[in-house]
């Protein structure tokens, strides 16, 4: 019997190849006999460049362009083209924690375009949240049976979860990505094609900062705005009250979604056919899963929920991209959240005057361009968005986002989450062991 061999694809110094390079190696694969050492040996960058240059850019073969990935990062962006960026579902992403770094009025991304008083502006969030983190801190310490006078990691980091909320979503952050040649040039040109000033800054960097490493595989990169932004996702949820506005979890245009009852038949129906299993036999499998994804078969049963939560928890949940998000703008139309350790306290008229300063800015410039006026909303003011999954998401998204480790605010929206499936389909989301957020839990 013939080993089997594998290997890492490196040159004979076992570095990385460059790009064009490894996708040139890896596209010749499927059209020789050769061992991929072998067809490495007899290829040269300029040999790799002319191949991608003719299969990819003329013949457009973009699955070529797969097989060639970078590691990018962008430093000192908004968190408002953060989520432009981390929407392009296949590649991988790391982006900079509010938890565990204290921000300023430096931190401030102030928008091509956008008027100097912007950002004299932000610093009044920036200021509230440096004002308030003292008192937050010592709060949190008594909360958490900790001595206030000692730091403590833990404690820090819940404090920094509250005053998260005062943060401008024109705060910094870095992010990284790591993903294939072919949805960079997807993401350069809507980057370049977008509404959003920063958004197309950022779509030239990026396209320079590839082209000095493969310049062939990001040839084609013009703007593209063919895609149309959301602008609304209509009709507000009756759990939404404008009087007391929250966050809410609900059906999507549930009457889209098909009768449930036949679904989980069908669901039924299929595990028989395809698995040769009873639903006896199914659930004794289900019980035992232990930590384990839940089968494939979860997949073909869809649910469509409309979300409103806070943009900080938006920010965290939208980074589970194996399910397509529809998002609003950012505005100041939904109110905001009093974190759970400032309200009722004394600190809350100072945190609330503090936020609905939005209220206050006034230059004609920017509060008439939703793209630039979002750089200013706090993320602790609501957001509105639907996340389309199939079950084998919500139940991923639901248990790994309601430990107690994670912040209270969106472990209570997975927590909904997975609730509102129960109630659709209660017997296919029976397993689903989403932890109740009763308490904001221990920070890790």
């Amino acid at each position: 019997m013939t080993e089997p061999k594998v290997f890492c694809l490196v040159d004979e110094n076992g570095r990385l190849l460059p790009p064009a390079v490894q996708a040139t190696v890896l596209a010749k694969y499927s059209r020789s006999p050769e061992s991929a050492h072998e067809i490495i040996k007899n290829l040269s960058e300029e040999d790799a460049d002319k191949f991608q240059g003719k299969y990819v850019i003329e013949y457009n073969h973009s699955s070529v362009a797969e097989l060639a990935t970078v590691p990018v990062c962008f430093e000192g962006v908004s968190i408002i083209a953060s989520k432009f960026l981390e929407s392009f579902q296949r590649m991988g992403y790391s982006e900079k924690s509010t938890r565990y770094q204290v921000f300023n009025r430096h931190s401030f991304i102030t928008p091509p375009g956008a008027p100097p008083t912007m950002k004299e502006f932000a610093a009044r969030f920036y200021d509230a949240y440096e004002k308030l983190y003292p008192r937050v801190l010592k709060r949190c310490a008594e909360l958490m049976g900790k001595d206030p006078n000692k730091e403590d990691r833990t404690v820090k980091a819940r404090a920094f979860d509250n005053i998260r909320y005062l943060l401008p979503s024109g705060t910094g952050t870095n992010l990284a990505a790591v993903g294939f040649l072919r949805d960079f040039r997807y993401m350069i040109q809507e980057s370049r094609g977008h509404s959003n000033p920063e958004i197309r800054s950022i779509g030239d960097s990026t396209h320079a900062a590839i082209s000095e490493i493969c310049p062939v595989l990001v040839r084609s990169s013009e703007a593209d705005s063919f895609e149309p932004r959301v602008k609304s996702l209509g009709n507000l949820s009756p759990k939404f009250k404008i009087d007391n506005p929250s966050w809410y979890v609900d059906l999507y245009k549930p009457q889209t979604l098909g009768n449930p009852n036949t679904i989980q038949e069908t669901f039924c129906a299929t595990i028989a056919d395809q698995y040769g299993m009873s639903w006896s036999a199914f659930n004794k499998l289900m019980e035992e899963r232990g930590k384990r994804a839940v089968p494939k078969i979860f997949r073909s049963v869809k649910i469509s929920l409309d979300v409103m939560m806070d943009y900080g928890a938006y920010r965290d949940l939208q980074r589970h991209r194996r399910c397509e998000q529809y998002s609003e703008p950012l505005t100041s139309n939904y109110g905001y959240l009093v974190p759970d350790d400032i309200a009722g306290t004394e600190m809350e008229p100072e945190y609330r005057t503090a936020m609905e300063q939005i209220h206050l800015y006034d230059d004609d410039r920017v509060s008439c361009d939703s793209d630039l006026m979002q750089y200013l909303i706090p993320l602790g003011y609501l957001h509105r968005s639907v996340f389309d999954m199939d079950l084998q998401e919500l139940y991923y998204i639901s248990e790994l986002r309601t430990q107690p480790q994670g912040h209270i605010s969106y472990r209570r929206v997975a927590y909904e989450m997975a609730k509102v499936g129960s109630a659709l389909y209660p017997n296919l989301m029976s397993w689903c062991r989403a932890t109740n957020p009763e308490s904001i839990g221990v920070h890790t």
